[in-house]
């Protein structure tokens, strides 16, 4: 897993990419998703050697975990 942190510094932003080694997977078997609200979604059927852009309210919704 890995965190995304918006903000940074004074006048400055940090990052909002994650990068993924999947070594030499073919398939993406689901990518879950918590957002600061406390939405978690999932996507599935994601290709290999792609950028994706996954945006709140567009993967299937879960049911938060404790």
């Amino acid at each position: 897993w890995d965190e995304v942190r918006g903000g940074g510094s004074y006048l400055s932003q940090n990052d909002f990419r994650v990068h993924f080694g999947l070594g030499d997977a073919a398939t993406i078997e689901r990518v879950d998703v918590r957002w600061p609200n406390g939405l978690e979604e999932s996507w599935d059927g994601l290709t290999v050697d792609t950028f994706h852009v996954l945006k709140e309210g567009g993967g299937h919704a879960q049911r938060p975990s404790r």
